[in-house]
């Protein structure tokens, strides 16, 4: 969709941690509540109303079109701020980041919808239109007339860990895309190691595994040989979607790079069997370690295999996949289901939309050979092959990040 191609350039060129944030305004429709994360809920229990929360990112292109088109029209407003305090959180900044991190907060946006002690009733995410925006509402105010996590967590605090009472529990947090951690870690205890290896068990563990590592990870991946091939892959690919892209970017970020080790010493447990779609990201989580610990031997491995992948494809091949990649995005547009007026700049998203593959194998290349000059010593002659990737990039894509790369790298290799 066209709301995504600023956002995956802007990722290919920015850092792990190099990004910064503004909060926006809204100046009609929805209110949105002015005052920190405990003053909320306060507030929330003292009008016995519950909580909306959008969490968003400033480099968010659906975050920026939900600010500008939905939340501040007269109709949402009047649902939203009848049934919600309404509140917005930058999810990278202040306090945003430890609430990002408690609710397992994936992608942007990502609205919560809370009882007024916090409790996850209902979530979303994504740019909607205004109907489907308060469609979401609706469905919130419904579940929370049949909401049961708080009294299901209620019974843990109290010490309950009967095995099928924490599946219950385990589950409906899973269904709300909750963080399992804590309770994964008292299921792994409280069931005996032969149950625990069983194909069934093997596949709730790895159904319901969190964002962040528990005690199930390494139950699993012992015992993952005793599945079927085909759910090998499945789980293998449950592995890395919900918990080891997340755990082991974030580690690298943190520059907590002995528990990166670790996570990627079992990524590699099972990249034999994920499935292809998953290769270049975790390809790229291991550019990202092999960079932030300065080992050399691993970082030319892993980036010569992704340079290679990318510089040889023929360049009639690269502009045939950008014409067909154009006339997808295009296609809600010229057929009328979308309506370019309301994309904000949507010149420069449509000049995007017709390179969007060479930007991706342009900067794919920029990135490793980025990483290759801030990290090997200037007499390492897999420089010069950094080189020839960036004259490659410059061809296919004209960007002044590749232009003065190129040009830094010519100057080392003379």
């Amino acid at each position: 969709m066209m709301k995504m191609y600023s956002y995956i350039l802007f990722l290919t060129f920015s850092s792990l941690t190099s990004i910064t944030f503004a909060q926006a305004t809204i100046t009609s429709g929805m209110d949105f509540f002015k005052g920190d994360w405990i003053l909320l809920l306060k507030e929330a229990s003292q009008k016995k109303k519950l909580i909306f929360v959008d969490l968003y990112t400033d480099w968010c292109a659906p975050c920026k079109r939900m600010e500008q088109e939905v939340f501040p029209l007269k109709e949402v407003g009047q649902v939203y701020n009848h049934s919600f305090l309404n509140y917005r959180l930058n999810a990278e900044r202040g306090e945003g980041i430890k609430l990002a991190k408690y609710y397992a907060i994936k992608s942007y946006p990502t609205y919560l919808f809370l009882d007024n002690a916090g409790n996850l009733i209902y979530r979303n995410g994504d740019y909607l239109k205004a109907t489907e925006f308060i469609a979401a509402a609706n469905e919130a105010l419904k579940q929370y007339q049949v909401q049961d996590l708080s009294k299901l967590e209620t019974r843990f605090k109290n010490g309950d860990r009967q095995p099928e009472f924490l599946r219950l529990l385990i589950e409906k947090r899973s269904s709300m895309q909750l963080d399992n951690t804590e309770f994964l870690n008292a299921y792994v205890a409280k069931v005996s190691v032969d149950k625990l290896s069983m194909p069934e068990s093997l596949l709730f563990l790895s159904r319901n595994i969190g964002s962040t590592p528990s005690d199930a990870l390494p139950v699993i991946l012992k015992h993952i040989n005793k599945l079927p091939h085909n759910d090998q892959r499945k789980v293998a690919d449950q592995l890395y979607n919900k918990l080891l892209y997340y755990a082991l970017g974030a580690a690298i970020k943190e520059n907590k790079l002995k528990d990166a080790a670790k996570l990627l010493r079992q990524l590699d447990l099972i990249r034999p069997i994920l499935a292809e779609k998953n290769l270049p990201s975790a390809d790229n989580l291991a550019l990202h370690y092999f960079k932030a610990a300065r080992d050399t031997a691993g970082l030319k491995k892993i980036g010569y295999s992704i340079a290679n992948q990318q510089f040889t494809i023929p360049i009639d091949s690269i502009k045939a996949k950008d014409r067909l990649l154009y006339e997808k995005a295009m296609k809600p547009f010229w057929n009328g289901s979308e309506d370019s007026t309301k994309i904000v700049n949507f010149q420069d998203e449509k000049r995007l939309a017709s390179i969007q593959y060479s930007a991706h194998i342009a900067t794919t290349l920029y990135t490793v050979s980025d990483f290759f000059k801030q990290t090997l010593p200037a007499q390492d002659k897999s420089l010069l092959d950094a080189l020839k990737w960036m004259q490659f990039a410059c061809l296919i894509y004209k960007n002044e990040n590749l232009t003065r790369l190129r040009t830094e790298l010519e100057t080392m290799t003379r």
